[in-house]
């Protein structure tokens, strides 16, 4: 899985990177957002603040009350529902105001929940779009109107995450950035000693808002409702030469990925989606959050290409989630959300192109991350694809060799690459695109590349990229 290019001296010009401290760049890793405020006549509301003062100890005590639900054992599809729940509560206090009130989050409400770092200002290399300023959100995947047209969906839309890190997970981030100095803006990674391996009982938050109004799309009628400040897209991605306006988004999903060998003994992990649902019961939208599912495994003994009717084990789907949110559901019916593009279209599986094909999933995407200093691309590619990464996407046979590497459990300190050196990061997708994020800035004020080669290995990168947000 080793990506090779034609030009060599790219790839030497990586390996003398490996253990060099990052010299001075001109992206502020600290940054709070992409540098785009809106103007007083825009808005006028408190806008989104940056918390990395990373906890440099653990807690005392690691509070896991979701445990209750398991006794001692295993996660089950018998119990994921009441699992599911407990994390909920667990998050209810701070993420009732993340969700349903924003002035109030961005004034004083963000204790106890961090941020990233090398995720604040827009990077062109890689495609990165940093932060909005009034709600710190990533622009994230667009998907056209037709995949959402059973529920009423007019127009093609776009979410925009916010992800935050608990106090237990937040210490994960400490090490890893542990020589980051503020003043000096270096910032460079700790990766060679187990840094980037979150501690049992971390807690990742991740809330999604879409661009459709409740006219647009009838499932998002009394949703929360976010303001941001973003540019306009089209399908082929954001449209680079417009201006920024504030825009409404409403939430639509919000996952709950919480570090538990317990739980998941084969994984360390628990990914669970909550969806917006408009008929459920409550007094606000957060109420209306209700589980789609949530996942332990990749179900490695299940092929659920030779044997679609066989039920998995380590998936559990909430029978009763709203219709829309059970449509981008991942390989087999694994869970994944809306959004998160597990079902890929016009792809080629042999000398065929298949017009949809789920080819993901929760877990076989964030199992995938992996860095290898000195080499600073991704190792494996987020979906079962031959090498190169190529429009349209050239898939290995589902239920093949190929592509259950896939759909396999592995422990977040192992990779699924196997090149010597490379290092696991336990799962999260966020530290490995950063990382491509501090990457590019370091071999650009190292001079590793004449201009013409620096773009060619980048032009690779937004690939993959566009690849993954489509």
């Amino acid at each position: 899985m080793f990506c090779k290019h034609s030009f060599s001296k790219i790839t030497l010009a990586f390996l003398v990177l490996a253990g060099m401290a990052q010299a001075d760049t001109k992206v502020n890793p600290y940054a709070v957002n992409d540098g785009n405020i809106p103007s007083p006549s825009e808005y006028q509301g408190p806008l989104f603040q940056l918390h990395v003062n990373y906890p440099e100890q653990l807690p005392r005590k690691i509070n896991m009350p979701w445990r209750k639900v398991l006794n001692g054992q295993p996660l089950t599809k018998e119990n994921a529902y009441p699992f599911v729940m407990a994390l909920k509560q667990f998050v209810d206090d701070p993420m009732r105001t993340f969700v349903t009130r924003p002035e109030a989050w961005n004034k004083n409400a963000q204790k106890g929940w961090y941020s990233m770092l090398w995720a604040g200002e827009s990077i062109a290399a890689t495609g990165w779009e940093g932060r909005d300023a009034i709600y710190g959100t990533y622009t994230g995947q667009i998907q056209p109107a037709s995949v959402y047209k059973d529920s009423g969906l007019t127009v093609d839309v776009r979410n925009h995450a916010a992800i935050y890190y608990n106090q237990t997970a937040a210490y994960a981030l400490h090490k890893v950035w542990q020589q980051c100095n503020p003043e000096t803006r270096i910032c460079p990674p700790s990766l060679s000693d187990g840094e980037a391996q979150f501690p049992e009982g971390s807690v990742i938050i991740k809330a999604a808002a879409a661009t459709a109004t409740p006219e647009q799309w009838p499932v998002l009628q009394g949703a929360a409702k976010w303001q941001i400040y973003r540019k306009p897209f089209n399908l082929h991605g954001t449209i680079e030469n417009a201006r920024p306006v504030v825009t409404d988004v409403r939430v639509a999903i919000f996952d709950i990925i919480v570090k538990d060998s317990i739980a998941a003994p084969e994984t360390g992990w628990v990914f669970s989606t909550l969806v917006y649902d408009r008929d459920a019961e409550g007094k606000d939208a957060w109420d209306r959050m209700v589980p789609l599912g949530a996942m332990w495994g990749n179900d490695p003994d299940v092929n659920s290409f030779q044997h679609p009717t066989m039920p998995l084990q380590e998936t559990w789907v909430n029978p009763e989630a709203p219709a829309y949110s059970t449509v981008t559901l991942g390989y087999g019916g694994r869970l994944s959300g809306p959004f998160d593009i597990a079902v890929k279209t016009d792809v080629y599986v042999g000398e065929k192109l298949v017009p949809e094909l789920r080819s993901s999933a929760c877990m076989s995407c964030h199992g995938t991350v992996a860095y290898f200093p000195g080499y600073d691309q991704m190792l494996t590619y987020f979906y079962p694809a031959k090498r190169p990464i190529t429009e349209p996407l050239r898939m290995y046979v589902p239920g093949s060799e190929g592509w259950n590497r896939w759909f396999q459990n592995r422990p977040g300190d192992e990779t699924q690459s196997t090149i010597a050196g490379a290092i696991a990061l336990d799962y999260s997708t966020f530290l490995e695109m950063v990382l491509m994020n501090y990457a590019s800035q370091d071999q650009l004020a190292r001079g590793v590349f004449d201009e013409e080669e620096y773009e060619q290995y980048w032009d690779a990168w937004r690939i993959l990229q566009s690849e993954f947000r489509h």
